[in-house]
């Protein structure tokens, strides 16, 4: 329990689909601040000429990704029950973002260093083949183009995967894969997609006859337990 006189600082996991997959990291930070006023959640500003509400992220989201695991980090002035807070900010999100819990924070942000994907592909390339054949692309070494603040550079997409796990749903191909997130290390998992692209007909890139879809399922820390 946090004295009440004491600032408190909470953590929000909330999860983001459908259209708002669209909206990019800048937007989402802007729009956050502007629900938490509006919940009437007393948060904490900074000190100096310009001051700002408190609010850090933890990994941002590529544009065009869903996810059920998105975590930030707020600092209140004072003692406020998690509950309400949950309450209040689902009272005001938008459609296809909805908080999912509130608590006191277990670890800082920085002991993110997985985080758990699933890939869904519509092709009609997939046979029951398709499975093994994904397993076996990612096993080996595969280099793809990563590309960060206006550099390129070549990296092997197998240094970044924890874990990959191939499997048929029906008519699709669903990947579970555990990549590296960490600030030294860290992958889009978009590279996978392009590494499936380059090196298998699955996806050849119409429109007309394959889609694919990619969600964060969750957060993990260094040991591989579920972040907090």
């Amino acid at each position: 329990m946090v004295p009440q006189n004491e600032i408190m600082q909470i953590r929000i996991k909330f999860k983001k689909y459908g259209s708002l997959m669209y909206i990019s990291h800048l937007d989402l930070a802007r729009t956050m601040q502007r629900i938490i006023v509006r919940a009437g959640i007393d948060i904490w500003y900074t000190e100096g000429f310009n001051p700002q509400p408190k609010i850090v992220f933890a990994v941002p989201l590529p544009v065009g990704v869903e996810s059920e695991c998105e975590y930030m980090d707020i600092k209140l002035n004072s003692f406020m029950d998690c509950e309400e807070i949950r309450q209040r900010l689902n009272a005001n999100f938008p459609d296809e973002m909805e908080v999912i819990d509130v608590y006191v924070p277990e670890q800082k942000l920085k002991n993110i260093t997985y985080i758990d994907y699933e890939l869904l592909i519509s092709s009609k390339a997939i046979d029951d083949n398709s499975p093994e054949q994904i397993e076996k692309l990612f096993s080996n070494d595969i280099f793809v183009t990563k590309r960060s603040k206006g550099t390129e550079k070549q990296v092997n997409v197998k240094e970044y995967i924890n874990s990959l796990k191939a499997t048929l749903i029906g008519k699709d191909l669903q990947i579970r894969a555990v990549i590296c997130s960490g600030s030294d290390k860290n992958l889009n998992p978009e590279l996978l997609i392009e590494a499936i692209k380059t090196n298998t007909r699955i996806l050849n890139g119409s429109p007309l006859e394959e889609l694919y879809s990619i969600k964060r399922k969750e957060m993990l820390d260094l040991s591989l337990n579920i972040f907090r």
